[in-house]
């Protein structure tokens, strides 16, 4: 029987919420309002079991919804995100959200997207790595569903755009790998400082503009996790690969494995699925009663709960 540890100190976990992506554009991934909500509840609710220093990182809406509506009690609350909203960023851009709450941070810590549950605290190795996110992934540069690699530094080349160095080298090499951020963070907080404000600049740079309204998607994930993975190569202090909770995606949609690690994570289409929408209300009701009774509060009828295990 695995042993109970007390919430820790060791690091801070921490999620991040600009509300205007969501409620513009990325709210229909989901199910139901009230199962974006249910998802932020079991995130949070597992996650601060094993980490009692807890942090969101969100502009004044995305506060009000989770803090003062929902309840989540977040021990630190940082609103700085709402600049975003004041200096008219593409809200298209989601990630600006995420990079802004990696720069912020001071201290080790985890950044946990809200479609992300902890059942277990984070393994030894990565509370003490360097860097970790949650899996390697390999791309094949003929598919353009996620990591538009070529047409992307191609559009930069041909409209006179700006990139760092490290992604140019990345490029250059050919590499085709990037890491899965479903979490992320580690100790090394110098380093994902300086790649979460580069990753920034490429966003925000006005060189950039033209390329943007040429490409017409914003490539959210590949200036995110592709470019993680162009800095950890060109950072001498990085010539061995970051850890990981799992070793490859195949492993971390596995079942069997994700239960072995005590991960949880609603990607893509599972965010919509609702017999995975029924699962995470019964289980908040379950495992979270007050955080359950809030959602219901916010969201109007209360549906016969499916019976569904897990």
């Amino acid at each position: 029987m695995a042993r109970h540890r007390e919430p820790s100190d060791l690091m801070r976990a921490l999620w991040s919420f600009w509300s205007r992506p969501h409620d513009l554009y990325y709210h229909r991934y989901w199910h139901s309002p009230r199962a974006h909500c249910l998802s932020w509840a079991l995130s949070f609710g597992e996650a601060r079991r094993h980490y009692a220093d807890t942090c969101l990182c969100a502009d004044e809406a995305g506060a009000t919804l989770l803090v003062d509506r929902l309840g989540l009690g977040f021990r630190h609350v940082d609103t700085s995100l709402e600049m975003l909203n004041r200096v008219g960023v593409d809200p298209q851009w989601w990630v600006l959200g995420k990079l802004s709450a990696y720069a912020a941070q001071t201290e080790s810590f985890v950044h946990l997207d809200a479609d992300v549950i902890l059942w277990k605290p984070l393994p030894a190795r990565l509370e003490a790595a360097p860097v970790f996110a949650q899996n390697p992934e390999h791309f094949d540069f003929e598919d353009q569903t996620l990591y538009r690699a070529d047409g992307f530094i191609r559009a930069m080349t041909e409209l006179g755009g700006w990139l760092p160095e490290e992604w140019r080298l990345h490029a250059r090499r050919r590499r085709n790998s990037a890491l899965c951020c479903g979490i992320i963070g580690g100790a090394d907080v110098a380093f994902l400082r300086r790649y979460a404000s580069l990753a920034t600049e490429i966003i925000r740079h006005p060189r950039n503009a033209a390329v943007w309204e040429t490409l017409g998607v914003r490539d959210n994930i590949l200036v995110e996790q592709y470019f993680l993975a162009a800095c950890l190569e060109a950072d001498q202090n990085y010539s061995t690969r970051p850890e990981f909770l799992f070793p490859s995606s195949d492993h971390a949609f596995d079942p069997a494995e994700a239960e072995r690690a005590g991960y949880t994570h609603l990607i893509g289409d599972a965010k919509a699925d609702s017999a995975i929408a029924a699962r995470l209300e019964a289980r908040v009701r379950s495992a979270h009663p007050a955080l359950y009774e809030r959602c219901m509060d916010l969201f109007g009828d209360r549906p016969e709960i499916v019976k569904a295990g897990g």
